[in-house]
């Protein structure tokens, strides 16, 4: 077999993405894919993610293999397996744990992916809610929106780990769940005094640390 080289990389991602595979040569196709996952090149790799999203097995057998590029050393890679996995459906079911794993990623753009991919399943990642509220103290605007995204997605199940995130130290913090709250359950009574009660004590707070402000100037 002609060896796995990014050039050959790309002339069979370029034949499954524009012009297709023979029926008899799909499990072919598919067997050189799950072996260029182990190629010591990441550019290899990734190839093999982009033509694993596409090709014509069963979906089940592509996720799978789109799961186990999550878990590869190159970011890129993994970037691309978790976006390949959100067009999936609910057919990427499977891959939650490792989508949820991936919310713990060194990289933030890979952690931000994996949110996105799993906002889209809705609430059936719902294993995922307590990662996707640890991403709203994310420094990037962006990667907050898209938790907060997540998390209003999946709905009811993510109203416990938000409730709970209520509780935290940081005031931006559980500013951020309550308004994720707010959106989920409108009309809960615990919810609504839960965060009545956070308001408030954060006003207070608010009023404690300025009236000494006040005194000293006076």
């Amino acid at each position: 077999m002609e060896p796995l080289t990014p050039q050959v990389m790309h002339k069979l991602v370029f034949t499954i993405l524009v012009h297709g595979l023979p029926d008899a040569q799909t499990n072919v196709a598919y067997d050189v894919l799950l072996e260029a996952q182990n190629n010591p090149n990441p550019q290899v790799r990734e190839l093999a993610v982009v033509a694993l999203a596409e090709l014509p097995v069963p979906a089940p057998k592509r996720v799978t293999a789109l799961a186990k590029g999550l878990r590869d050393a190159s970011a890129r890679v993994r970037r691309r397996a978790a976006r390949a996995l959100g067009d999936f459906g609910a057919q990427a079911i499977p891959a939650v744990p490792a989508l949820v794993t991936g919310l713990r990623d060194v990289d933030t753009s890979v952690r931000r992916d994996c949110a996105g991919t799993l906002g889209r399943l809705g609430p059936a990642a719902g294993p995922g809610a307590q990662g996707l509220v640890n991403l709203l103290s994310e420094p990037e605007t962006r990667s907050r929106v898209v938790a907060a995204t997540a998390l209003k997605r999946i709905g009811n199940e993510a109203v416990p780990v938000l409730m709970a995130g209520l509780r935290n130290a940081d005031a931006d913090f559980r500013s951020r769940c309550a308004k994720v709250l707010t959106h989920i359950a409108p009309d809960d009574n615990e919810v609504t005094e839960a965060i009545r009660v956070v308001v408030a004590e954060d006003e207070m707070s608010r009023t404690t640390e300025f009236v000494p402000l006040a005194m000293a100037v006076n």
